[in-house]
């Protein structure tokens, strides 16, 4: 469909573990802006004074590049829920070591185990996380690409070699099921 395919974020996986240097670097061009808007604004306010976002960001790639040559991107999409896991455990870790210093206040269960956005609520946070869980693969590296790393239309489209159109309605219907609560495991 695109002229940009090649360039896909599954292909240059594909390229990266034939040993190809400029994908990796390729891949890493690509995706460094996307993990970026989704770090943004995760810290909680506590840790902030400690770490800020590029370090975060450059603790999961120290994570992601360290395994790169071994991540296979099943599905499209598949690699950005790669990122956003790696990115979040990255940030439980940081939670965890704050926990434990004793030089720092305790942070609660609450904190340490809720990593949204500093203005969405626990229990918001926690209802989405829960239907998120409810999608196929499919469904849900649709809604992470769109709405935790902050890709249009076009750019999922051209991640997934699909029309503009198309991923629009494909999200709207996955997130209708997501509302009500009846996503389906089957993919669209």
């Amino acid at each position: 469909m695109s002229d940009s395919s090649e360039h896909t974020t599954a292909v240059l996986l594909g390229r990266i573990r034939q040993g190809d240097s400029n994908a990796r670097r390729a891949l890493v061009a690509r995706a460094e802006p996307l993990l970026q808007r989704f770090a943004r604004g995760r810290l909680p306010q506590l840790l902030r004074h400690e770490q800020d976002t590029a370090d975060l960001v450059q603790l999961t790639w120290l994570k992601v590049l360290e395994k790169l040559e071994h991540i296979e991107s099943r599905e499209p999409g598949a690699f950005y829920a790669y990122l956003r896991t790696v990115l979040l455990n990255a940030l439980r870790e940081s939670l965890r070591r704050n926990q434990r210093s004793p030089l720092e206040t305790e942070l609660s269960d609450e904190v340490a185990n809720d990593i949204p956005a500093a203005n969405v609520q626990s229990d918001d946070w926690l209802a989405y996380e829960q239907a998120l869980a409810t999608l196929s693969d499919d469904q849900r590296a649709l809604v992470l690409m769109r709405f935790e790393f902050g890709m249009s239309f076009v750019e999922i489209a051209q991640e997934l070699d699909q029309r503009p159109d198309a991923i629009r309605m494909r999200l709207n219907r996955t997130l209708a099921q997501m509302a009500h609560g009846q996503a389906s495991s089957a993919p669209q």
